[in-house]
């Protein structure tokens, strides 16, 4: 019984650690678009650096996941969510380094206004931490009706991110010589549109783990 007791507050475990990380990874994309949309240098610096934070949460559940494999030999439907957890805690570890670098592009952007006002990021910022926010609810409940509202939100960050690029083309055609400042934005536009397929790798682990099957869902 006690063993049975230990194996399961193990899990638990292995479970809030996740979401603390996904909070986590979810508020460094947030501040990383408030950082650059009012230019705080110093904020971005400690956002940088606090990314170390991160790497090291998610290496401890890969630990506590091996961990539980090697003493608690758990059954099928257990082993597909530890695995699933851990290629988890991987994608949110690199939508946290998408976040890094979107507040390290901040530094490289020549100081005052941008070359256009910020508009479409911020929104994919908040469509792709929705969507963080949905894959690991439905991760969690093992509920993968709820998965098939994620990939068109995908579709959404990928309009958004065509927009900003077409946009800042405009610019630069009719302004050359603010074209590094606009590809720098350009960079960031990407990173959050990776965060969206980062999302959607989540997605792929929850039908894995309700399913057993792999899926393509990009």
């Amino acid at each position: 019984m006690l063993i049975r007791e230990t194996y399961e507050a193990e899990m638990d475990s292995i479970r809030e650690a996740l979401m603390r990380l996904s909070r986590m990874a979810e508020i460094s994309v947030q501040e990383s678009v408030r950082i650059l949309k009012n230019r705080l240098f110093e904020e971005g610096e400690r956002l940088i650096q606090g990314d170390k934070v991160i790497n090291r949460k998610c290496f401890e559940i890969e630990e506590a996941c091996l961990n539980i494999i090697a003493t608690q030999q758990p059954v099928a439907g257990d082993l597909r969510f530890i695995f699933a957890a851990m290629q988890i805690a991987m994608e949110l570890e690199r939508i946290a380094d998408y976040a890094k670098g979107i507040a390290a592009i901040n530094i490289r952007i020549s100081p005052g206004k941008h070359v256009k006002p910020l508009i479409d990021i911020p929104r994919m910022s908040e469509k792709a931490c929705e969507m963080l926010r949905k894959a690991i609810d439905a991760f969690l409940s093992r509920d993968i009706v709820a998965v098939e509202e994620i990939p068109p939100m995908d579709v959404e960050i990928d309009l958004l991110y065509e927009q900003v690029y077409r946009e800042l083309l405009t610019h630069v055609i009719q302004k050359p010589e603010i074209i590094n400042d606009a590809m720098m934005l350009t960079f960031v536009a990407h990173n959050l549109e990776r965060v969206g397929d980062r999302v959607i790798n989540i997605c792929e682990r929850v039908v894995y783990l309700c399913t057993g099957e792999v899926v393509d869902l990009g």
